[in-house]
Order: structure tokens, then sequence, then C-alpha cells
């Protein structure tokens, strides 16, 4: 049951970003939340912190750079599936450049959590 609620709150973020992308037309924030990149920085790197939860406190402590990787690689590719699924969505399209800032927020995302296990990891010790 633990396993199934830890997996949740990606789950949840992935059903909504598939939600967003497939609306033809997104109310924009003003400022610099309004800017699409940061939008989806911030996006993927909520999304990657909870893939992150996915594995255990044993896995992230053994295999830091694999399951960096990892977490980094599954919502990287997700972006992709997003950025294809928009294209067949009326006034949206397929971007690289947002398929970017989906990476990066998820490198950013994967890195936070990784260092919040190295954190615990040393409180253990």
């Amino acid at each position: 049951m633990i396993v199934i609620l830890m997996k949740l709150p990606a789950i949840l973020i992935i059903l909504g970003i598939w939600f967003l992308s497939s609306q033809s037309i997104l109310p924009q924030p003003k400022g610099i939340l309004g800017f699409d990149k940061v939008q989806h920085l911030i996006a993927y790197m909520v999304l990657a912190g909870m893939i992150g939860l996915w594995p255990s406190h044993k896995q992230w402590k053994t295999r830091t750079l694999l399951t960096t990787l990892l977490v980094i690689g599954i919502a990287s590719v997700y972006g992709i599936v997003d950025e294809i699924h928009q294209s067949f969505t009326p006034g949206r399209d397929c971007n690289i450049w947002d398929w970017i800032a989906d990476t990066i927020g998820a490198i950013l995302g994967a890195v936070i959590i990784m260092l919040i296990h190295r954190i615990l990891a040393i409180r253990q010790a």
C-alpha cells in the first residue's frame, strides 16, 4: 500500500500535464511564470522530484548516479511523449525547446531529490 501511495503524486502530475496538453488554449499568468519555458521547467522539476519517490532510500544510497539518471530519463521521455501528444491538439505544436526545458527541469528535480536522500543518509550515519 505504501508503494502505491509513493507512486501516486507522480501519476497525478503526469495526468495533470496530459490534461493541460490536451487544451487548445491555456490561460497564461503574467510575469516570469507567463514564460512558457519556465512553466515547463517547473512542471518537470516537480514531476522528477515525485518520480524520485519511487526508488527506495537504499537504492538512492547504493546506486545514486544510476537512480538519478533513471529519474531524469523517465521524466524526459514523458516530456517527449507529451510534446508528441500536443502535436495532435488543435492550436498546439511539438516543440523541441519545450522538451529541452522539460529535461532541464527533470535534471533539477532529480538532483534535488538525490541531495535530499544524501542528507538523510548522512543524518542516519
